[in-house]
């Protein structure tokens, strides 16, 4: 579906030259019009006033070059919007992971200390203190990961929601 908005043509027989091929024939060129009636149930046709929005089907006989998409606008503050939430998403999640990561690494070098290298070594519970410093790195590195996935999860649902705008676009004209 394409619009048209009316200028200073506001009688039918005007708006008809501007919207319909020339070289339509008489039934084709009542068909179309008729079309454009059904269309446009809030339009009296033969009473047009300067600025009305005529919605102009997707039929033969309608010149495109003097219409506009009907979704374009919408459509593109949608991709725009849809744009701007995903980067504020990734940026959000990079900040998130940033913080943890520079708080894991001062934790990290906590583990370098001399007193808790110094109780790793004590053979009465060295060994229970490795194991939990051991599973705390692990569990940073797990957070890495989990963090990676978020911001790759962000990027790609982005992507699929865009490539199925655009797919909505083509299919609205």
């Amino acid at each position: 579906m394409r619009t048209f908005i009316v200028g200073d043509e506001t009688k039918l027989k005007a708006v008809s030259e501007k919207l319909l091929h020339a070289n339509l024939s008489q039934v084709r060129s009542e068909a179309a019009l008729k079309a454009l009636q059904e269309a446009n149930p809030h339009a009296d046709l033969n009473r047009l006033a300067r600025g009305t929005v005529l919605f102009v089907p997707d039929t033969p006989g309608f010149k495109v070059s003097t219409t506009s998409s009907a979704t374009e606008g919408p459509l593109t503050a949608l991709h725009e919007l849809l744009d701007e939430a995903l980067g504020l998403a990734l940026e959000e999640t990079a900040a998130g992971s940033n913080a943890r990561l520079a708080d894991q690494e001062q934790t990290v070098k906590a583990f370098d200390d001399g007193a808790v290298k110094k109780a790793i070594g004590d053979p009465n519970v060295g060994g229970q203190i490795r194991e939990s410093v051991n599973a705390v790195r692990k569990g940073f590195e797990a957070d890495r990961e989990l963090a990676a996935r978020a911001e790759k999860n962000i990027t790609e649902v982005g992507k699929a929601a865009i490539a199925k705008l655009n797919e909505l676009g083509k299919l609205l004209g």
